[in-house]
């Protein structure tokens, strides 16, 4: 049994793969609370279901949607249950898993897409602030940018595609990631905003 928060379909709106639509598998609980969290959701809506059960929900919402294949599973922290199962079933059905972690709890799960946010509130749990040996496996980092601060935060010794995500959209320190970008010259650094706000969806 896995617990749960929602299932939903919607547009990939932040990080490299953004644009894409997709099934989301939203996970409840974390193990972080950061002020700037635009996913509290995630701590008050609770279901428990099995994985046979959601892989069901999902093929019902691919088949609704012109058979969506790219799947998502976020939270909240995904890693603090052990979904393998749930990835294993989801992919002999033929799906493209994703998961979406702040990086602090290690699992080995054979998932097709990793991205990670480390979260500065992580740092007293971890030095980079988050396990190290997501570098490895991981597809994408991805860094909420809330201020001059947080630069230095970075992890510059990842080679992976480092997404800078301005904090709630502001154009401000959007302006401010564009001049960190061209000073420190980091050809894997690229700048995001989350679409799905800018286009007022989910």
């Amino acid at each position: 049994m896995l617990d749960i928060c929602e299932i939903f379909v919607s547009i990939q709106g932040e990080g490299w793969r953004q644009g894409t639509s997709a099934v989301f598998i939203r996970f409840y609980g974390c193990n972080l609370r950061c002020k700037f969290c635009d996913t509290r959701v995630a701590f008050t809506k609770k279901q428990s279901m099995d994985e046979k059960e959601i892989v069901e929900i999902v093929r019902r919402l691919s088949r609704k949607y012109n058979n969506i294949t790219n799947i998502i599973i976020t939270g909240g922290e995904p890693y603090l249950q052990d979904f393998s199962n749930l990835v294993l079933q989801l992919k002999l059905s033929g799906f493209f898993v994703c998961v979406e972690t702040n990086g602090t709890i290690w699992r080995e799960i054979p998932l097709d897409w990793i991205c990670v946010s480390p979260k500065k509130s992580a740092k007293k749990l971890l030095q980079q602030g988050y396990d190290k040996r997501f570098k490895d496996v991981a597809n994408e980092f991805k860094y909420v940018i809330t201020g001059k601060h947080d630069f230095s935060f970075i992890d510059s010794k990842i080679t992976k595609p480092v997404i800078l995500q301005p904090v709630n959209n502001d154009l401000k320190i959007a302006l401010m990631i564009f001049k960190q970008i061209k000073k420190c010259s980091m050809p894997n650094w690229f700048l995001r905003f989350q679409i799905h706000k800018l286009m007022g969806i989910l």
